[in-house]
């Protein structure tokens, strides 16, 4: 398993505060376990969901960056495919 955290001691980690900390825990973009009227956090679990955030991120620049290539190398001017088009039998 890994280190349980409190609330504070989560904010202190993630360098925030206790309140943003039980917002995006109870928004469900923070994963953590509510016990009673407090919040208890999985160290693993942050270190985790970040890795997965910075391996999204880039997968999804890469990915923009591709696209950006094809759209500039698969363009063809209208007046060209007009043009070719009319000279088919």
């Amino acid at each position: 398993m890994g280190e349980i955290m409190t609330t504070k001691e989560m904010a202190e980690y993630l360098k925030s505060s206790p309140d943003t900390v039980k917002r995006l825990a109870r928004a469900g973009r923070l994963p953590g376990l509510k016990l009673g009227h407090t919040w208890r956090f999985r160290k693993s679990d942050i270190d985790e969901l970040f890795t997965e955030r910075v391996v999204d991120q880039a997968l999804a620049e890469e990915a923009e960056r591709r696209m950006a290539a094809a759209r500039e190398e698969d363009f063809v001017p209208w007046e060209r495919v007009k043009a070719e088009s009319e000279a088919l039998p």
